[in-house]
This record gives structure tokens, C-alpha cells and sequence, in this order.
């Protein structure tokens, strides 16, 4: 069978390649294409945004998108524990760390990305782990067992998480970060000081603008060395300090890399060899790599369309992430960071309920830049959308925010191809199919087909509108 169809061999099994596998099977309409999956984890695809579960006791196998079955079904070969050491672009094949070679017609590389180690002393003692894989979260919860005090270096979405995961094992925790505020590529000072106040108010300690200097301990680690010489006692080190793409398979096969790393690809996600594609955090778009779950999916599903003959191609969004964690609901989108005079603040504020709201706009052209949303968030659709839609504002820009208090409804005049998921990249268009497809008859229904709502949980009411919506006006036709 395979001599009759086009090879196409997958490097990596997390999110994207699965997101990549799913698109392609439904976009192949002619049956053009036989699929090899390759992943270096023993564990099939998983989520990694709910690693965060296995904390509260959950295995890893409850984590698993798509178990092997699922590639049997769909008679792709999946080889797991592998590690892809080279690619030949000239005979076309790859070459396995066992030393087996796999001819291919198109490639895809989806190898991710990997934790940044900062270059301080004692980054290799026992209990310093990253947070980044299943078998991470395992010896997190693991050492987490003997600890009594954690340390998280990094207080972005990931320090976050990570700090939420030592709370929940009952750690004393300390989150370190050497930016001015929490979240600094997300929020402003004012937005940091708001978050900061409110998770040192659910029992974690936060020290901004400081630096590490070194990771102290014989064999095991033992305290934190702050670059003022202060030492903060730590039995259990998470470094969170961002990621790198693990695009040496690329580099080394000759494919055009990024400015700042990442497989360079075009808007087919398409590298310099016309033959291979690169997705996700291993990808780089306009010298810019992604490190959400939403721009994967996206690429995937632009270099599936291309492969089955679809035209659809990848388009970097604006940057937009949620934060639903430790009770906490914190939103950022676009550029939040462009000062006067360039461009005018428009601040809702209500310190007592902890609610932060800022829309940033162009002075001149009077659109939106970027927007906050802390305590309150359902605003995040609506401003995502007229910063992608780069819409002129009206007159006055607070109305496009809820009074404190009172959250909009969901808005339904979406277009097809709008997002209603980000952490798994739902649109409405897949919403819909997914309900006459497999004639779906609620919410839960449609959670399960599409796996929206199904992680943070923020999108669950637009989730719900948009599936009753449907439900509704498909019934008359049905009926009809």
C-alpha cells in the first residue's frame, strides 16, 4: 500500500503533529497519503497544558489525546521511544538512533522546543527539575513528596503553573523572577502589582527583580543564592525560565533557520526544501517563534490544507493568552506595553474586587494595540477580534468594556474561521461540523468531539452559545 501512496513521515508526537495527523486525514479527500508518527516519549500525544493534574493525582495516561490505537485505526504507523538523529534531504529519508532509515516523500518536523537553563551553578543538583514533560511532572511530585520548601525560577505563565503545582503539594513556596512583575511580557506594572498582591494573598511568596546567582547543595539541592547574596532555603528547584526550539535536525540538514532559532518556514509552513514542513515551537514564522498551543494548531492545519489542496494558509495572531489558575483569571492580548505618546490608555480599575482592565489604542489611527483583563475576562473575544480585524474604534473605546460587575454575553456574529478554543485552537467552523458531522445534541457532546473548553475552561461559555446557536437553527432544516 505504501508504494501506492505518498509518504509522510511526522518527527515528533506532542500537540501540533497530533493536531497535523487529525487535519491531514480530513483534508486528504483522495487517500493521497500513508502517515509515520515519530515520538521520542514512550507516551503517545498528550496534553500538556493539564501536566498540571497529574499533581492532583492523575496518571498520565489520563492526559493521552490519542492513545496508539487511534494511529492503528487510522493505519498510520506509530514508533514511540524513538529518536530521529538525521535527515537526507538528497536520498530522502531519516535515520533513527538505532540506525534505521525511513524513506519519505514530504517531512514534518514538529520537535518542539525544550527548557531554557539559565547558565548559573548547580542547575545539576538533585531536586532541580523543568517543567516541561510528563516524566517532569512525575519527578516533580515525586521529590515533591520529601520536600518542605520549593522554589520556582521564572514568573511567567509557566512559573505560574508551576508554583500553583507546589502550593497544591503543600510547599512552601517561593516564585523568583528578575523582571519588575509577574507576567511581564503579558502585563503591565500596574496589572503585575494587581496579580502580585493577589497570589501572595493565596499563600505563595513572590520576589520580583531579583537575580539568581547560583543553585547551592553537596549532591541535592538546598537554598537559592539571590545575586545580593541572599540565600532562600530550597529542597526543590522548578526552573521556568522559557524554551528553546529544538530545531538542530533542521540546522544540521542545510534547512534556512530563523534569526533568533526555529526551522524558517513560509505561510504553507513550508521550510527552504519544498518537501519538508515544520510546525509549532520548532518553527520559525517572519523570524518569530511561538510558544502557545494556538499558533501550533494553526500550522498544523496549514500544512495539512497543503498537503490535501486546501488553500489555507498560517497567519501569526496577535500574541493572546489566558491565565485560569490559582483562582485567578488574567488575560493579555496584542502589545500591551506602547506608552504615550504613541498610543492613548484607556483603565477600568477596581483594586477591593481585584479586577485590572486596560485597552491600549493607536493615537493615530485609533485602533486597537493590545488589551489586559485581570478578575474579569469576558471581554477577551471581542477585543482579540478588533485587534485582529486591526477594526477603528468608536468613539469612546470603554465601551468595548464591561462594566465591573456585569460581563458581556458571549458574542455569536463570529466568522467561521474565529477561534472560540485557543488552548486547543477550536474555531466555529469545527464546532459546527463537528455537531452535523457526528450529529451532536449538547455542549458535553460537543467538549468531547472537539476537546474546546476541555482545559482552561474560560472559553466554556462561548463553547455553550455557540453550540446552542447551531443546535437551534439546525433544527427547522432537520425538521424540514
Amino acid at each position: 500500500m505504501l508504494d501506492k501512496k505518498k509518504h509522510v513521515v511526522v518527527i515528533g508526537n506532542g500537540m501540533a503533529s497530533l493536531r497535523f495527523c487529525e487535519k491531514l486525514i480530513e483534508y486528504d479527500a483522495r487517500h493521497e497519503y500513508q502517515l509515520t508518527v515519530i515520538g521520542d516519549e514512550l507516551l503517545p500525544a498528550y496534553d500538556r497544558i493539564a501536566l498540571s493534574s497529574i499533581f492532583d493525582g492523575k496518571s498520565d495516561s489520563e492526559v493521552v489525546m490519542a492513545e496508539a490505537r487511534w494511529y492503528a485505526y487510522h493505519k498510520m504507523e506509530l514508533l514511540l521511544g524513538t529518536q530521529v538523529v538525521a535527515i537526507d534531504r538528497t536520498t530522502k529519508n531519516i535515520t533513527t538512533s538505532s540506525g534505521k532509515k525511513i524513506d519519505y516523500d514530504r517531512l514534518v518536523i514538529a520537535t518542539g522546543a525544550r527548557p531554557h537553563i539559565p547558565p548559573v551553578a548547580g542547575t545539576e543538583l538533585e531536586g532541580v527539575h523543568v517543567y516541561r514533560t510528563s516524566d517532569d511532572a512525575y519527578a516533580i511530585r515525586n521529590d515533591g513528596d520529601r520536600a518542605t520548601c520549593a522554589v520556582v525560577i521564572g514568573g511567567g505563565l509557566l512559573g505560574l503553573e508551576a508554583a500553583a503545582a507546589c502550593k497544591r503539594m503543600r510547599l512552601e513556596t517561593t516564585i523568583i523572577e528578575r523582571a519588575a512583575n509577574l507576567m511581564a511580557c503579558q502585563l503591565d506594572a500596574a496589572g503585575g502589582y494587581l496579580l502580585r498582591r493577589t497570589v501572595e494573598a493565596l499563600g505563595l511568596k513572590v520576589r520580583t527583580g531579583e537575580q539568581v546567582l547560583a543553585l547551592e547543595g553537596e549532591r541535592s539541592v538546598r537554598a537559592v543564592r539571590l545575586q545580593n547574596n541572599e540565600s532562600i532555603p530550597a529542597d526543590l528547584v522548578v526552573l521556568a525560565t522559557g524554551i528553546q526550539p529544538n530545531d538542530e535536525l533542521g540546522r544540521d540538514a542545510g534547512l534556512a533557520i530563523g534569526a533568533n532559532g526555529g526551522i524558517a518556514v513560509d505561510e504553507t509552513v513550508r521550510t527552504s526544501d519544498s518537501d519538508i514542513y515544520a510546525i509549532g515551537e520548532c518553527a520559525s514564522f517572519n523570524e518569530i517563534t511561538f510558544g502557545l498551543v494556538a499558533p501550533g494548531y494553526a500550522m498544523a492545519e496549514a500544512g495539512a490544507a497543503h498537503l490535501g489542496g486546501i488553500h489555507k494558509t498560517f497567519r501569526a495572531s496577535a500574541p493572546a493568552s489566558q491565565l485560569k489558575l490559582l483562582d485567578l483569571h488574567v488575560a493579555s492580548i496584542g502589545n500591551p506595553h506602547v506608552s504615550p505618546p504613541d498610543a492613548v490608555w484607556v483603565v477600568d480599575r477596581d483594586d477591593e474586587r481585584g479586577v485590572y482592565k486596560k485597552l491600549v489604542v493607536d493615537a493615530h489611527s485609533r485602533r486597537l494595540l493590545g488589551a489586559i483583563l485581570m478578575g474579569e475576562t469576558s471581554e477577551f473575544d471581542r477585543l482579540r477580534r478588533w485587534i485582529e480585524e486591526e477594526t477603528m474604534l468608536p468613539d469612546d473605546p470603554a465601551t468595548l468594556l464591561a462594566p465591573i460587575g456585569k460581563p458581556f454575553e458571549p458574542e455569536l456574529d463570529l466568522e467561521d474561521d474565529d477561534v472560540v478554543c485557543f488552548c486547543n485552537y477550536v474555531t466555529k467552523r469545527d464546532i459546527c461540523r463537528a455537531i452535523d458531522r457526528d450529529n451532536l445534541q449538547s455542549t458535553g457532546d460537543v467538549m468531547g468531539a472537539t476537546y474546546a473548553a476541555c482545559l482552561c475552561g474560560s472559553c466554556l461559555d462561548m463553547v455553550d452559545a455557540v453550540t446552542k446557536h447551531h443546535l437551534a437553527w439546525r433544527a427547522p432544516a432537520l425538521n424540514g
